[in-house]
């Protein structure tokens, strides 16, 4: 407890399943197969694996990084995004998000029919679609309604949604920093182990200070970034961005 300033930890108390940097600290295998069971109303459903900021990426297109990729005992693809801006959400995003997990899941000589199926679920701080609606579930089907069956499942929701609905509780838990004001056991006793024990909470530094550290990196590669457009000299962009040669060189290699 002593190596975490009580600024930090100030920050570690107030942090929910929103906030990226604790995503990986509050959540596990538990907790997210919780939550996917009671999602997608399957009891009995049995995660094998869970990772969090999987990268999907190749050397020529968009990459994505899923915030929870759960893979199941049947080889099956869950991933579950927490969106605080509903506006960053989109039919073209969800879209590519499914394509980049299609192409992870089926391997080289592989036949399309053994493709896994693949979930999205965004858990947004407002309605993305803008319908008023506190869940959208959307699936491809043709002109007489019938679903296509290709495995792929879009699932938003809206956790300010202001009236009662199936789901209430658990977006209040979510947003909940405070584990006496959430309803489910499990997501409860998750929040009071990372909160409350010091092992825990000193894990959840260190996971804190790794984040602002990939968002001081982040925000330093955008302005060098922009100085590289403007035909700026090496050593101008190291000296007016406080970087080193080598970071400058890192950031033209992916332009």
């Amino acid at each position: 407890m002593l190596e975490i300033s009580d600024e930090k930890l100030e920050i570690i108390l107030s942090m929910t399943a929103f906030d990226n940097a604790f995503i990986r600290t509050f959540f596990d295998r538990n907790t997210v197969e919780f939550l996917l069971r009671l999602i997608l109303k399957k009891p009995e459903l049995s995660v094998e694996t869970v990772t969090f900021e999987h990268v999907l990426d190749d050397p020529v297109s968009k990459g994505v990084r899923l915030d929870i990729r759960a893979v199941d005992d049947a080889g099956n693809w869950m991933d579950i995004e927490f969106q605080i801006n509903p506006r960053e959400v989109n039919g073209r995003r969800l879209r590519y998000y499914h394509s980049r997990m299609d192409v992870q899941m089926l391997e080289r000589g592989k036949q399309y029919t053994e493709l896994a199926d693949a979930c999205v679920i965004f858990i947004c701080r407002g309605d993305p679609i803008g319908k008023g609606k506190p869940m959208y579930c959307f699936q491809m089907k043709d002109q007489d309604n019938e679903v296509l069956e290709d495995g792929q499942l879009t699932l938003i929701l809206n956790a300010d949604f202001p009236g009662d609905w199936e789901y209430k509780n658990l977006m209040e838990d979510l947003k909940s920093a405070d584990s006496k004001d959430m309803h489910y056991d499990v997501l409860k006793e998750r929040m009071q182990t990372v909160k409350e024990k010091e092992g825990e909470i000193m894990e959840a530094g260190h996971v804190l200070e790794d984040y602002l550290k990939k968002q001081e990196d982040k925000m330093k590669s955008e302005i060098v970034a922009n100085m590289l457009k403007d035909k700026m000299p090496e050593e101008t962009i190291v000296r007016l961005a406080v970087v080193s040669p080598e970071f400058v060189k890192q950031v033209q290699a992916t332009m």
